[in-house]
């Protein structure tokens, strides 16, 4: 018996490990999410331009927030909420 707390938390930390904790029919599922975002992941955070941690002076630059970035960031977070959601409700049905 799986908690679905805990596969619907995995899941919207970590998308698919929801499902691979779960198990049954989207378990193949799940190792292709997780794979999928491990990968976009690690790729992102390797190819950002991280700033130097001490700006010398008179380089700063405002920092502008594209209504590109916004639509993203919160469609990112609907997506999460909903493998969160879709998990929660198939460890519901194990039970």
């Amino acid at each position: 018996m799986k908690n679905p707390i805990i596969a619907g938390a995995l899941n919207f930390f970590l998308p698919g490990a929801g499902y691979v904790y779960v198990g049954g029919r989207k378990r193949n599922f799940g190792f292709i999410i997780l794979i999928s975002f491990i990968l976009l992941y690690s790729t992102a955070f390797l190819t950002t331009n991280i700033p130097p941690i001490v700006p010398q002076p008179g380089t700063e630059q405002p920092v502008e927030i594209s209504i590109y970035d916004q639509v993203g960031s919160i469609a990112a977070f609907l997506l999460l909420f909903a493998f969160a959601y879709d998990a929660y409700n198939e460890a519901s049905r194990k039970k």
